[in-house]
């Protein structure tokens, strides 16, 4: 398999998501506000169970449980503007890495040509950025969202109990590698079967 640096993973991504940089920056704030909903919504559900054990107003349990449904709603709605302002990218992205692949094959000489079939070039070409476009926006999406919440969830027991918080970060952690050399023996034979 091929070492390639992460720098030059780093220059393909800012080559082709700069000319898109205000749909990034929107994509980065609806994601952060649409965590921001997940982690203040258990703190209104807390507010409510609170307030209901200590026999509170009427009026504070019913703006508890319009706030959380107005949350929920607001949250629902800030992750699909998200989904749908990434998956807008990710295309327009791998749209310019499409053409400048098969920018770059139509140059190629004659031999080239003749030991690689048409077919083989528009699965190359096309199935394989499709591949990467599925992958950066799920991966922007999901992993980096999801890791931001973990660390959003894990604040918020530290603040409740320092000793809860550190056990679920150690548990997290743990997580972590386990995934991490999963990963590594995953990574070899995706690649073999692309090849």
């Amino acid at each position: 398999m091929i070492n390639i640096p992460l720098q030059q993973y780093r220059q393909l991504l800012a080559q082709y998501l700069k000319p898109q940089q205000s749909h990034v920056a929107l994509f980065a704030g609806l994601l952060f506000a649409s965590i921001g909903l997940q982690l203040l919504n258990p703190q209104v559900i807390r507010y409510f169970l609170d307030t209901a054990a200590s026999g509170g107003a009427q009026s504070a349990l019913l703006l508890a449980a319009l706030l959380y449904i107005g949350f929920s709603l607001a949250q629902r709605g800030l992750a699909l503007w998200a989904d749908y302002i990434a998956q807008n990218v990710g295309w327009r992205a791998t749209n310019g890495l499409r053409h400048d692949l098969a920018l770059h094959c139509l140059r190629l000489d004659m031999p080239f040509h003749k030991t690689h079939t048409p077919g083989e070039l528009i699965e190359r070409i096309d199935g394989d950025v499709t591949a990467l476009a599925n992958f950066f926006s799920q991966f922007s999406l999901h992993v980096l969202g999801n890791a931001v919440l973990v660390i959003g969830i894990l604040a918020l027991l530290f603040r409740e109990d320092w000793r809860v918080g550190l056990g679920l970060a150690l548990y997290t952690v743990f997580l972590l590698i386990s995934l991490v050399a999963v990963g590594r023996l995953t990574v070899a034979r995706w690649a073999a079967a692309r090849h």
